[in-house]
Formats: C-alpha cells, sequence, structure tokens
C-alpha cells in the first residue's frame, strides 16, 4: 500500500470522525433546549391553570350563599384545595425553578393579585358586578393575558421571538 493511498484514508476517517462530534454536539444542544422548553411549558401551562383553577374555586364558594366565617372559610379552602395538587403558590416555586427572571417577575405579583380577589370575595356582600370585585378582578385577567404573552414568546425559537 502506498503512503499517499494511506493518508488519503486517515485524513478521509479524520474528517468522517469530525463530522459526527460536530452533528452529535449539535443534535445534543438541540434536545437539551427542546427538553427546557417542554420543561418550561409544562410549568407555564401548570402556574396559568393553577392560577384559573383557584379563581374559579372561589367565584364558586362564594356564590354558594354562605356568609360570614363560614364564607371566608370556604373561600379560603377553594383558593388552597386543588384536586391536582399543584395550588398555584406550589406551582409559583416551580415557575421560579424553570421561567427566566423577567417572566418569574412578572408571575409573582399576579399570584398576590389572586390573594387579593380571595380576600374580597371571602367578605359578606362581595358580588360579582360590585366595582370593587370588578376594580381587582379585571387587572387580574389583564396582567394574566401579558402572563401568557410573555410565556409564550418565550417559548418560540429565538428567530421568531417579539421584541
Amino acid at each position: 500500500m502506498e503512503w499517499g493511498t494511506l493518508g488519503a484514508a486517515a485524513v478521509g476517517a479524520f474528517f468522517g470522525i469530525g463530522a459526527t462530534l460536530i452533528s452529535d454536539v449539535v443534535r445534543f444542544r438541540r434536545e437539551r433546549e427542546q427538553r427546557w422548553a417542554d420543561t418550561k411549558r409544562v410549568a407555564y401551562a401548570r402556574f396559568l391553570t393553577a392560577l384559573a383553577q383557584a379563581h374559579s374555586r372561589m367565584t364558586l364558594a362564594a356564590a354558594s350563599g354562605v356568609t360570614g366565617p363560614a364564607r371566608q372559610q370556604a373561600v379560603h379552602d377553594a383558593f388552597l384545595s386543588d384536586p391536582q395538587h399543584s395550588d398555584a403558590k406550589s406551582v409559583l416555586r416551580e415557575l421560579g425553578l424553570a421561567a427566566p427572571d423577567d417572566i418569574y417577575q412578572a408571575a409573582v405579583p399576579l399570584y398576590q393579585q389572586l390573594r387579593i380577589v380571595r380576600d374580597l370575595l371571602a367578605e359578606d356582600g362581595t358580588s360579582f358586578e360590585s366595582p370593587e370585585y370588578q376594580q381587582v378582578s379585571h387587572p387580574f385577567f389583564a396582567d394574566m393575558d401579558r402572563l401568557q404573552r410573555l410565556m409564550r414568546n418565550d417559548l418560540q425559537p429565538p428567530t421568531r421571538r417579539r421584541a
């Protein structure tokens, strides 16, 4: 065998191994980014769902017709008792681990707004048509929509993100 043939085979093997390594690294990074995006997507969906379901449970408890301490207890129980064991506070902590800081910083006040809604619904005489309820519920839903847009934008590939 000539040295030229052996050298060409060695160079070809070197390029083949190099190309394989590069494609493996690129594939690994892409798969890792996809797993991280999936993790964030699950945390985002769980948080938004936990907030919406807590609000729904609280409104049902407030509309049940009980008054006084029983109403307050019913609304607070509705706030805390998530049948899927994913109450908003625990999912907020999960979000703190998975979400970028700007999204987490937008989620914390939203959770606090839900607590304000809870406290208002726990009071006797609060109706869903009252200006007080409208004053706290409209910003809650508006901020929830804004957070959802931030989350959706974060999950987009970098080339499709909105500024």
